[in-house]
């Protein structure tokens, strides 16, 4: 779970932010409102298989009044900024206000909605149980292994959809050459002290994973 919560003074309001949550907790059957955070931030091509470079910020009617917004917009707002269209129009939203204007990945951005309505065909339910359900395999078989040292928790409650671990023997860029060497897609987590990483996803299936897992098995 990678969930960073930041405090904020402003204009004497306390703000909690959630940042960072596209590396998985979203594929938890959760809402906004459940978090219980004014502002909401994350990227949406990973958790959301929508296109690379687009993200949302969400926040609520509360939050969006403790902000100015400073830097005009394009869209429809900018009817309001030039005093043609009152500010109580009711097609503007408090994001439209915050969006700097110019000329944006517009086709990337309307993208999006296909992909939202893809997770929500599913269910959030289903896409929480499925994902969960392929990481424990994909858990359980390394753990059995002793050449393996996995560093993310078993339990489904402390982890989300990154598995971390270090092979014998191997760096972890090593581990990940020996992957891509199968066409099969890991990374190495960004940090001063690195891991190889897994992220079996709502588009693999078990057998994808077994195949996975078996790479390390035979290395």
């Amino acid at each position: 779970m990678f969930i960073e919560s930041g405090l904020s003074k402003l204009q004497g309001y306390i703000m909690k932010i959630v940042d960072k949550l596209g590396k998985g907790e979203w594929i938890k059957d959760v809402t906004v409102d459940e978090l219980g955070c004014d502002f909401f931030i994350t990227g949406t091509h990973k958790w959301l298989f929508g296109p690379r470079g687009t993200g949302i910020i969400w926040g609520n009617a509360e939050a969006w009044e403790a902000l100015d917004p400073i830097i005009p917009s394009f869209g429809p707002s900018a009817g309001v900024w030039i005093g043609v269209l009152p500010e109580d129009t009711p097609f503007i939203t408090p994001g439209n206000f915050f969006t700097p204007g110019g000329f944006h990945s517009f086709e990337h951005r309307w993208a999006l909605a296909e992909a939202f309505q893809f997770h929500l065909d599913i269910g959030k339910a289903r896409i929480q149980k499925r994902i969960h359900s392929l990481n424990t395999i994909c858990k359980e078989v390394l753990a059995d292994m002793p050449h393996v040292q996995l560093h993310t928790p078993m339990s489904s409650e402390l982890s989300s959809v990154m598995i971390c671990f270090d092979v014998d023997g191997y760096t972890p860029p090593r581990v990940v050459e020996e992957y891509h060497r199968h066409k099969i897609t890991a990374s190495t987590t960004p940090y001063r002290v690195s891991h190889a990483r897994l992220a079996p996803s709502l588009i693999n299936n078990e057998e994808e994973v077994q195949r996975t897992v078996a790479i390390i098995a035979e290395i």
